[in-house]
């Protein structure tokens, strides 16, 4: 297991959660679909969370009838327009869960926070790494706090 990308877990837990129905329990099937969804992408777009996102939401929509109980949210941590601060982070954390309240089920997938807070080159220093697992345990409470206690709601950071 040592071989395997952090990238690969977050994948296989997008399958996991927007496949529950499919999948159940099988991590065996959810890796199938996790790599037939990576063969259908571009080569150039396998390593990224949005192009792979959106396939497997069209891939839940065809094979699921009852996908439209169910949301996805994609937050990046940073973009070109707005850098990462925790204020950024909450603001698009929250208008992510307004729109996938209406679901009784909800997926937040929250990209690019290691590379936002650590960029590439860059050492981790032990206020990153504070930084780091401050952020991640804010966006959990975040979510928990704000979700509806009768949804289910997934947070994954990718």
């Amino acid at each position: 297991m040592s071989n395997k990308k952090p990238e690969d877990f977050s994948k296989l837990q997008v399958v996991c959660s927007l496949f529950s129905k499919t999948v159940s329990n099988d991590l065996y099937f959810a890796k199938q679909i996790k790599e037939s969804i990576e063969a259908s992408l571009p080569l150039s777009d396998t390593n990224l969370a949005e192009p792979f996102i959106y396939r497997a939401k069209e891939l839940v929509a065809k094979l699921e009838k009852d996908s439209d109980l169910s949301g996805v949210e994609l937050v990046e941590a940073e973009s070109i327009e707005r850098p990462f601060s925790m204020l950024n982070l909450r603001a698009d954390l929250l208008v992510a869960l307004k729109r996938i309240c209406r679901f009784d089920s909800g997926l937040v997938v929250l990209t690019g926070l290691k590379e936002a807070i650590c960029p590439k080159g860059k050492r981790w220093s032990p206020r990153r790494k504070r930084d780091y697992e401050d952020a991640i345990a804010f966006a959990r409470l975040f979510c928990q706090k704000r979700s509806r206690p009768s949804s289910k709601l997934s947070l994954i950071i990718f």
